[in-house]
């Protein structure tokens, strides 16, 4: 078999009209030509390919056991090229955006985050990857993130950071503890057991010190997976946890369960950040939109 150098798209046009009408004629005439180059430029073909295409007679014209194989090679090819000016036209011009979101988030933020990313999505196309806020700094340094919404500041100075917004921590607890209280104080909880989360709850490194210096227990073995853990250790022991009173994880435990309740004289709160590279100022128009999907 010969190569396919010498084979333009003209050829395989030829031979889909052929294959359509089964009669050079009137492949011919919905051609716009006479059947002898018509007839001429099938055979250049089938010698390019080695093979003939089609039983030819008086009586009629059919497709060979070849012809019937490169049928839909060819239909396929053409349908394929002449698609190229209406794809390329229609072609996906937006700028790519990794985002990245921590599993913990404020449900107004998630909202708002929402509605910011649909309205940019005319001019950019966004990946967005949930996974904790530790692991965030090394996957834009790593250049595997664009953006990060995170609980946790950088002090690298190849990343920028923004202030999004704080919201204070409180305290959960079972709901029999502190029947009818709207708040707490530390000397409520002294002799408490403080439970600590998984590694996206981390809400600051120093919070179990802080703690342990106000009489609460803290052991580092006392640490919980998901909501269903934390549930039974709140009923089983005598322990809490601290979490973003406003959260989807605290807004969705059942008060008959559990009580998420400020602490008066505990400044604790959660902060949430916009991180970037600093060098990349492609995306400064997503930063500026992003900047105040905030909770005021």
């Amino acid at each position: 078999m010969g190569t396919l150098l010498t084979v333009e798209i003209h050829h395989l046009r030829y031979f889909l009209a052929v294959a359509r009408e089964l009669n050079f004629t009137r492949a011919a005439r919905a051609l716009n030509m006479s059947v002898p180059p018509l007839s001429q430029r099938i055979r250049d073909l089938e010698r390019e390919l080695g093979e003939p295409l089609f039983d030819r007679s008086t009586h009629h014209t059919r497709l060979s056991e070849a012809g019937e194989a490169l049928l839909p090679l060819a239909e396929s090819v053409v349908s394929g090229f002449d698609a190229i000016p209406v794809r390329m036209r229609t072609r996906d011009q937006r700028a790519d955006v990794r985002l990245a979101i921590p599993d913990v988030l404020n449900p107004a933020h998630r909202r708002q985050l929402s509605e910011s990313i649909r309205a940019l999505e005319g001019s950019y196309r966004f990946t967005l990857r949930q996974m904790p806020s530790l692991g965030m700094e090394s996957a834009l340094l790593s250049n595997s993130l664009d953006l990060a919404v995170s609980h946790l500041g950088t002090s690298d100075d190849r990343l920028s950071t923004i202030v999004l917004y704080r919201e204070p921590l409180g305290a959960v607890v079972d709901a029999s503890r502190f029947p009818g209280r709207t708040s707490l104080t530390l000397a409520d909880l002294r002799g408490f057991q403080y439970l600590q989360g998984p590694r996206h709850w981390d809400l600051g490194s120093r919070r179990a010190e802080q703690l342990a210096a106000k009489g609460v227990l803290v052991d580092p073995e006392a640490q919980f997976s998901d909501v269903s853990g934390l549930l039974i250790f709140l009923r089983s022991t005598k322990s809490f946890t601290l979490a973003p009173v406003e959260s989807a994880t605290a807004l969705a435990l059942d008060p008959n369960e559990c009580a998420v309740l400020p602490i008066d004289d505990l400044v604790a709160t959660l902060t949430t950040f916009l991180i970037r590279r600093t060098a990349d100022t492609r995306l400064d128009p997503v930063v500026e939109v992003l900047r105040h999907a905030r909770v005021s």
